[in-house]
């Protein structure tokens, strides 16, 4: 199988950032944490992703026009 070079970097970046905090996933959290504030402070907007909408979740919003 063919190597993904994006997803080889993401990985080599996530083994990075953890080895930089001890593999403690309690420290990976606070600078997560200290990384958001930061960006709020510069006004940048921070919050969860949008709900994504299953197969479930989609439904006839309004009925169909009636024929005559």
């Amino acid at each position: 199988m063919k190597e993904n070079e994006i997803l080889s970097e993401l990985h080599r970046v996530r083994e990075d950032y953890a080895r930089e905090c001890g593999y403690d996933v309690k420290e990976i959290f606070r600078r997560m944490r200290v990384r958001t504030e930061q960006l709020r402070a510069e006004g940048q907007p921070v919050g969860p992703p949008a709900p994504r909408e299953t197969e479930s979740s989609l439904t006839l919003r309004e009925s169909p026009p009636e024929r005559k």
